[in-house]
C-alpha cells in the first residue's frame, strides 16, 4: 500500500470515529411501567438537549394521570459529555383507569409519553 492510500485510509478512519462523538441523544420522556394498576409507582425519566444559553428546567412533571405532579431531581447529564440534562421521579397513578399523557417542555421541544392505569 502506498503513503498516499494510507493516509487515505487513516483520514477516512479519523472522520468516521469522530463523526459519531459529535451524535447527539434526542430529548426524551419515558414512563414506567407502560401499564400500571390504581394506585401504583410510576417512575418518570426526562432526557433534555441543552440549547447554548438554556435556562431552569421545570421541577414536576404533571399529569392527569397522576394522583400528584412528580417532584424531578437532577440525574446526571444522560451519558452525553454535559450536553444535555437528565432528570428523574417517581409518584403515584391515579385511582380511575385510564390511559393518560404526561408532556415536558425541555426548552420548547415538547416530549410526551403514556401510561395505561388499569
Amino acid at each position: 500500500m502506498g503513503i498516499r492510500a494510507g493516509l487515505a485510509i487513516a483520514g477516512a478512519l479519523t472522520l468516521a470515529l469522530t463523526g459519531t462523538a459529535d451524535a447527539t441523544r434526542p430529548s426524551s420522556l419515558t414512563l414506567k411501567p407502560a401499564s400500571v394498576a390504581p394506585g401504583g409507582t410510576i417512575s418518570a425519566d426526562i432526557y433534555c438537549l441543552r440549547p447554548s444559553g438554556a435556562g431552569p428546567l421545570a421541577t414536576e412533571l404533571t399529569s392527569a394521570g397522576f394522583a400528584a405532579p412528580i417532584p424531578l431531581h437532577y440525574a446526571g447529564d444522560g451519558g452525553t459529555g454535559g450536553i444535555g440534562i437528565a432528570l428523574a421521579g417517581s409518584g403515584q397513578a391515579v385511582a380511575k383507569p385510564g390511559r393518560y399523557s404526561a408532556a415536558f417542555d425541555c426548552w420548547g421541544w415538547i416530549v410526551r409519553a403514556d401510561v395505561t392505569v388499569s
